[in-house]
């Protein structure tokens, strides 16, 4: 049986026809803002009150970092392709017959129909025992001009270099609502890779046997490592990034009654960390993702350009897929506050019996669903004691996915900051809101006449003016889509909030 993945790119082959083969600035939008950087001076860091069970704090486990341990091996970019027959693609369209419409399934028998007997093409293609499915490029192909069709759109690019940014939006458009943004990545890297080969001659030439036992492989290898519950190679991350902060980073799975849930805290020190002096902490939503950030902002304090911060990030035991929409709804949706309190009253209190927290400096990042997240965090600190964080980075909230969810309660309590005004006349904390200029159309189709994401930011920036936050401030970042602005944010954020 075929994972979601490989339906997914049989889906868009479907739609990709090439010449060769039937495969269908930033804007400021800032309110008054008055927080300044940091204040570097010593003081008692405030303590927080540990809730942690006696079951919870026995299951606690801190260690090295053990995430480089498989799966992410450097890629040695091997190439290895089958140039096959019109039968043999005669063949690969029977096999996705039942995923393309009559018409697209008739377009393509008529177009092998019409190729000569001698005709020869990449039939099968891997890269580091990848498989590709789609965007394979004729067998000869030199990187010169080449024609492409993509569903009723025909283009010409003058070489390969000018192809790419096409084939890297087009790619991100077919699968985004399949693929994980780290699997789309590596597609497209895996995708270039192979033209490359074609171009320079340097693939491996396999026979039709060893292709079909290479693509077998792979699927049971994808298959078997889902079933497994492996998810590390989920994982998005630079290993050579990483593994120069590895020594740093420490990896602490622990456990939360509430939720039943192992979740998998990565805290990276700064450099020269001294357990004498009390630091700052940031944590991050979404650690399967967020924790490939780390290393970049870790570099701005060994610049001496921000001041020494521990950086956390939150993730889920190697034998949860982080990635699944299924996973991020229950934990960012669903029982937000179940998470919050683990945030609140287990997490950020142990960390702080480890290491000197200041966290009259500290901060809460999440993006899309942990964008919500963030958002209920802030406008619900007020119910804790505990009070861990100051600053909050709410990112592209999906505030219009609250209502598509059965098991939500009250989706438009958000509109209200769950009552925060109602309950204070202040707010004390600080709100960095951010989107990508261009990420609406991207999930228009989810909207259902609720406000878009950008809209939603918008009108977050207006309910907060309207209370007399002035510690609120909004960034839109042009030229993005959903996620690209990410790691520019980080940096701009970090040296404004921490800068020396």
């Amino acid at each position: 049986m075929r994972t979601k993945k490989m339906i997914a790119m049989l889906i868009a082959a479907a739609a990709l026809l090439s010449s060769v083969a039937c495969r269908s600035d930033v804007k400021d939008t800032s309110s008054p803002e008055n927080s300044s950087s940091i204040v570097t001076e010593e003081a008692a860091p405030t303590k927080l009150k540990n809730l942690m069970t006696e079951t919870e704090l026995s299951r606690v486990k801190v260690g090295e970092l053990t995430l480089l341990d498989e799966d992410k091996t450097e890629s040695s970019g091997k190439v290895q392709v089958y140039i096959g027959t019109p039968e043999d693609r005669r063949q690969n369209i029977e096999e996705i017959k039942d995923v393309l419409t009559s018409e697209e399934y008739e377009e393509c028998i008529r177009e092998i129909d019409g190729l000569d007997s001698d005709y020869r093409e990449i039939n099968t293609a891997l890269v580091d025992g990848r498989y590709i499915f789609n965007w394979i490029p004729e067998y000869d192909y030199d990187g010169g001009e080449i024609t492409m069709r993509y569903s009723d759109d025909e283009l010409t690019f003058n070489d390969f270099e000018e192809l790419k940014p096409y084939m890297r939006e087009s790619m991100t458009e077919d699968l985004k609502d399949y693929w994980e943004e780290s699997e789309i990545a590596q597609m497209y890297e895996d995708t270039v890779a192979l033209w490359q080969s074609v171009i320079d001659g340097t693939y491996e030439e396999i026979t039709k046997e060893e292709a079909e036992r290479l693509r077998t492989e792979y699927e049971e290898i994808q298959n078997n490592r889902a079933f497994n519950g492996d998810y590390k190679s989920n994982w998005e991350y630079v290993r050579g990034e990483v593994e120069e902060v590895k020594d740093s980073v420490k990896e602490i799975s622990i456990y939360d009654e509430e939720l039943d849930t192992d979740f998998l805290v990565h805290v990276t020190l700064p450099p020269n960390f001294d357990e004498s002096k009390t630091y700052p902490m940031f944590v991050f939503s979404d650690g399967v993702w967020r924790f490939g950030n780390v290393p970049s902002i870790r570099k701005l304090m060994e610049n001496g350009e921000i001041e020494d911060v521990i950086l956390v990030t939150i993730g889920y035991n190697y034998k949860m897929d982080g990635t699944s929409m299924q996973v991020r709804s229950r934990y960012l949706y669903e029982e937000r506050e179940k998470n919050l309190d683990f945030i609140t009253d287990n997490l950020a209190p142990y960390l702080s019996e480890l290491y000197n927290i200041d966290v009259e400096h500290s901060g809460f990042y999440g993006h899309s669903a942990g964008g919500v997240m963030s958002h209920y965090a802030a406008f619900n600190s007020d119910k804790y004691e505990n009070q861990p964080f100051k600053y909050y980075i709410i990112g592209s909230p999906a505030f219009w996915e609250l209502h598509r969810l059965d098991n939500v309660k009250d989706p438009d309590a958000y509109k209200t900051e769950y009552g925060y005004f109602d309950r204070n006349d202040t707010f004390n904390k600080v709100i960095f809101i951010c989107g990508g200029e261009n990420e609406d159309p991207e999930y228009e189709e989810y909207y259902d006449g609720y406000d878009t994401t950008l809209e939603g930011i918008a009108n977050l920036m207006k309910r907060l003016e309207s209370h007399g936050v002035t510690t609120a401030k909004s960034k839109i970042y042009e030229n993005s889509g959903h996620w690209q602005f990410i790691p520019d944010m980080f940096i701009e954020f970090f040296r404004e909030y921490y800068g020396k």
